[in-house]
């Protein structure tokens, strides 16, 4: 009975398939609103976002890349603040270390500095800063220092954070196998 519990027991650690981690994150770089990282243009209805000077830190959970830069090309944003897809790159230099491409997402303006952009349907990251794959992603960029621009138009500095479940890999897995083995036929030799 011992070695059965023993052998549940390890079959339910080889379940747990993947655990919610924060991917990638930053605080806002910007000192102030001279230098934002969003503008959303109320004229065309765009959102789009960069930034290309020192100061960003990128805590990603392959580590730590300073002065990093990104960039996300203009998405359409329609009257209800649905976004369209698009994709975000952040670089290391020249290579690009982490890409977030989304099918959708959803603008969340405000007046008073509470405005919010975050991805609600199909999210990919990829890159060199994942050490494992993910799945179940979400990102979100909080917006700071939000500078009128007329006809409801705006840029904003922001900070930002990400978030998947991480999926071990192949080695993680043999090894969880292998104790799930060595814990059952150690239970079974209690039995003796």
């Amino acid at each position: 009975m011992r070695g059965l519990r023993a052998f549940l027991l390890c079959a339910v650690m080889l379940g747990v398939r993947a655990r919610a981690e924060v991917i990638a994150t930053f605080e806002d770089p910007a000192t102030d609103s001279s230098t934002p990282l969003f503008e959303f243009d109320a004229f065309s209805m765009e959102l789009s976002g960069a930034w290309s000077v020192p100061g960003l830190t990128l805590e990603t959970i392959g580590g730590d890349f300073q002065d990093v830069t990104f960039s996300m090309s203009p998405v359409s944003v329609n009257i209800f603040g649905g976004v369209g897809p698009g994709q975000i790159e952040f670089f290391d230099g020249v290579s690009p270390i982490f890409t977030i491409a989304f099918d959708s997402g959803h603008l969340n303006p405000t007046t008073f500095g509470a405005t919010e952009f975050l991805a609600t349907n199909v999210l990919v990251f990829s890159g060199s800063a994942l050490p494992s794959p993910v799945e179940n992603e979400s990102f979100a960029f909080a917006f700071a220092n939000q500078v009128d621009a007329g006809g409801g138009g705006f840029s904003a500095t922001a900070s930002f954070t990400s978030s998947a479940d991480v999926i071990p890999e192949p080695a993680s897995l043999v090894s969880l196998v292998l104790s799930g083995l060595i814990c059952y036929r150690r239970a079974a030799g209690c039995r003796r």
